[in-house]
């Protein structure tokens, strides 16, 4: 674990994040619905060079984190679930936390983890975010049903147009 100042940790509500997304077509199963998300996810780790933790709810007993290409995934086990595994990795965090975003529309983890010093963000706005940041959501890379609320400017000078910027701001709730 890195634990430089700059050190940003992404921790996401597996299968909330998985409900959001919807059904990736008639007959798909839950496991290709988690390895299509862990997909997403490797290349979210990629663009934005954050750790990633992504964790279910289930298994047969709590496993340690186990490396999937470059996210790690854990199943929080009979025991415990995600929602409760996620609030306690935070806390162990200590100040640590105010490194780590999390994702859920889960307003329990929202509410201990912002406690604990996080940032949240709810499952729909990241996968926004997913979409701004070109990680195909579907085959046309954007969320189903929904057009994306602002288009980027893909041939650009890398300047950003005030439209851009205003939305960029209001995803991570700053004000211009």
């Amino acid at each position: 674990m890195i634990m430089s100042s700059t050190y940003r940790e992404t921790v996401v509500d597996g299968y909330n994040l998985i409900h959001k997304l919807g059904k990736a077509g008639p007959g798909a199963s839950m496991a290709d619905l988690r390895e299509r998300l862990e997909a997403m996810l490797a290349r979210y780790r990629q663009k934005a060079r954050r750790h990633v933790i992504l964790v279910y709810d289930g298994g047969s007993g709590p496993k340690p984190l186990t490396l999937t290409g470059a996210v790690d995934v854990t199943f929080s086990g009979t025991v415990k679930s995600a929602d409760r595994w996620i609030i306690d990795h935070v806390r162990s965090l200590g100040v640590r936390a105010t490194m780590t975003f999390v994702v859920s529309s889960d307003r329990e983890i929202q509410r201990y983890s912002k406690a604990y010093g996080a940032k949240c963000v709810d499952s729909e706005t990241f996968i926004d975010e997913l979409a701004a940041m070109g990680i195909a959501i579907d085959k046309d890379g954007r969320r189903k049903g929904q057009q994306s609320g602002v288009k980027m400017n893909k041939n650009a000078s890398g300047l950003l147009s005030d439209k851009e910027v205003d939305y960029w701001l209001g995803l991570f709730a700053r004000k211009r």
